[in-house]
């Protein structure tokens, strides 16, 4: 991940002109002006979701003006604030948080310069691998059709807030019903709202709650029926980790055909009172 935020600088923040370090390899004799890129804490979180991870990013400049800090400062949030880069092909989203620093006159580098921090979502849980029939698969075809502005395709997703996105995903299985034909599963499905700005989030959780109370079901791919029974939503949550919609969907599967050997004839035995099968 450091190799690709420091890619991201480079190609970003001109006015370094690639003057992107890591800690070991800085120093007083580095032109100015550089950027300093530092990793800090990585929190495990929620085991579907990874993990995120803060870094901080220290601009120096000369011994001049800090509006010389204030202007290299924003060159670098425009840079990574509130975009997402792939990691191995695993998605990540990047917000700037603050300042890590107040302003600081470093003296033996004979420089100025102030810390920023972000924070580095990982969204390993994007990349859904289905099993039919997928109740997943069923929310995101349950949102193209209801709310084709959305963005549906993770692959394809760029953070907004004209075209919000919204994923699902599976968090549990709540419990089995066993059939004569196969089973009823009921399952809890979170759905993560994604847009940039809070207010936006908000009034998109509001809009697609309301939507799943009154349709209260969906089809799957086989055609089969998946029941909404119960849908709550806190826009407070983190859309990144937690999700701020919970669905309990219930839905059935089929066992599997039993495959039977070809019978090649049928002959009628008479004398016996029956028949011959080969």
């Amino acid at each position: 991940m450091r190799d690709e935020l420091r890619e991201i600088l480079v190609a970003n923040v001109l006015t370094v002109k690639g003057e992107v370090w890591e800690p070991s390899a800085a120093g007083p004799e580095l032109p100015k002006p550089h950027l300093v890129l530092r990793e800090g804490v990585q929190n495990t979180g929620e085991p579907y979701a990874d993990f995120t991870t803060f870094y901080e990013v220290w601009p120096y400049v000369k011994r001049t003006s800090f509006r010389r800090v204030d202007d290299l400062s924003q060159e670098v949030i425009s840079a990574l604030h509130r975009k997402r880069f792939d990691v191995k092909a695993v998605p990540h989203y990047i917000e700037y948080i603050g300042t890590a620093s107040e302003d600081i006159v470093d003296k033996e580098w004979d420089a100025l310069t102030r810390g920023l921090r972000f924070q580095v979502f990982s969204l390993a849980w994007l990349l859904h691998k289905a099993v039919e029939p997928d109740p997943v698969d069923g929310m995101k075809k349950w949102t193209e059709r209801i709310f084709p502005n959305l963005q549906t395709n993770p692959v394809a997703w760029s953070p907004s807030d004209d075209t919000p996105a919204l994923y699902w995903r599976q968090a549990s299985l709540q419990g089995t019903e066993p059939t004569n034909w196969g089973a009823w599963i009921t399952a809890r499905l979170r759905g993560h709202i994604i847009a940039p700005e809070v207010a936006v989030r908000k009034e998109w959780t509001e809009l697609v709650t309301r939507k799943l109370a009154l349709d209260a079901k969906t089809y799957l791919s086989d055609n089969s029926k998946m029941r909404f029974l119960h849908v709550s939503a806190d826009s407070g949550y983190d859309p990144f980790q937690q999700g701020q919609i919970q669905l309990d969907v219930r839905y059935g599967i089929l066992k599997e055909k039993i495959p039977y050997e070809k019978i090649n004839r049928v002959e009628a035995d008479p004398a016996h009172g029956g028949v011959i099968i080969g």
